[in-house]
């Protein structure tokens, strides 16, 4: 049975994150290429540890040189026998998601040329079904559209989104109040936040911007990214960044360049629309926007590990005129997290425990 997937266009989708498209692609300057890939076809899909045959045909040897075989950008066999053949892919414990398959050689010019498929892993397992339960209520400030939440050194600051009402703050956890804050320009919506060696980032949501500022609301300086930004947290090394999809990516917090990407599958589907999001003890708990459920993902393969229902939380949360579940902050000083949502009156307390 063919699982689902929310995101249409994979092929373009993944070239487009992942590497050389197939127009980018030399193509040899003849009728037919001499290689080509037989199977799989273009999402073709498979779960984690399963065999994977891969047949290539070649159908004149002279024309190839130094035939390499990629998976994900990485190689994975080196001089290859230019012939029609099958390769066998053990994938056990491997990354969920999306995932390129490229075969390189050069030609009699020594010209590089390739042909290139895209296929699709889902999860070996089912996740763990937990729900959030309330353990304390605090108050907190209903004007504020919740898009970044974090503690760092016992404090907790909040990023908030609208164009003409986005800020940067310092909240007090008893009162809700915000006793410090940093307006962002009209013309900026501004989405999560993290902090990370006494360094704030905030992205923005459409305008492909990153501000960096001082724990004092000075901004230091600006970072430029394609795409759109949601959610922002970081591993204590790397910024990682969720952008709507099911997609999440590890970001250089020098240059903000990518440097790693995984992406959140179940056994049965991705998961899509990764919002606000946290590490905690090495897992990522994603909020997945408009849903009131948060997502566990495990951050070496993209596997979702847990889902945590929070309907309970947000029927309370979501009051009159109150938006969605978002907005997770961990205390690692006191062990506690806390979940709120946008224009919420309150915030939580919470742990998540098994239904």
């Amino acid at each position: 049975m063919k699982r689902y997937i929310a995101l249409a266009g994979l092929s373009l989708f993944i070239y487009g994150c992942s590497g050389d498209s197939p127009e980018e692609i030399d193509k040899p300057h003849h009728a037919e290429a001499p290689l080509k890939i037989v199977s799989p076809q273009n999402d073709t899909q498979y779960t984690v540890g399963d065999a994977v045959e891969i047949e290539i045909s070649v159908s004149d040897a002279a024309r190839i040189k130094n035939l390499e075989f990629f998976f994900s950008d990485t190689l994975y066999t080196a001089d290859l026998k230019a012939e029609s053949q099958k390769i066998t892919l053990n994938t056990t414990n491997g990354k969920v998601g999306f995932h390129k398959i490229y075969f390189s050689y050069e030609d009699e010019k020594g010209e590089k040329h390739g042909d290139t498929r895209t296929i699709v892993f889902f999860a070996d397992s089912a996740p763990e079904q937990l729900a959030a339960v309330n353990m304390k209520v605090y108050p907190h400030d209903k004007s504020s559209y919740t898009q970044g939440l974090e503690f760092y050194k016992g404090k907790l600051y909040e990023g908030t989104g609208q164009a003409g009402q986005s800020i940067l703050g310092e909240v007090d956890l008893n009162s809700g109040k915000i006793v410090r804050k940093t307006n962002l320009e009209p013309r900026y919506f501004g989405e999560g936040i993290t902090i990370l060696n006494d360094t704030i980032y905030q992205i923005t949501w459409s305008e492909k911007t990153c501000f960096v500022y001082d724990l004092n609301f000075t901004k230091i300086k600006e970072f430029s990214y394609e795409g759109e930004g949601w959610g922002l947290c970081n591993d204590g090394e790397y910024l990682i960044m969720t952008n709507g999809s099911n997609e999440i990516v590890w970001r250089n917090r020098h240059t903000f360049a990518i440097e790693k990407k995984i992406y959140a599958f179940t056994n049965e589907s991705d998961v899509s629309a990764l919002n606000e999001l946290e590490l905690i003890n090495g897992t990522l708990y994603i909020n997945v926007y408009q849903e009131d459920r948060i997502i566990a993902v495990d951050t070496a393969t993209g596997k979702v590990i847990q889902e945590i229902d929070c309907s309970s939380i947000s029927s309370d949360g979501r009051t009159p005129g109150a938006d969605v579940l978002n907005g997770i902050a961990y205390n690692p000083e006191t062990g506690k997290t806390y979940i709120t949502g946008k224009w919420w009156p309150k915030l939580y307390e919470v742990k998540f425990e098994s239904r």
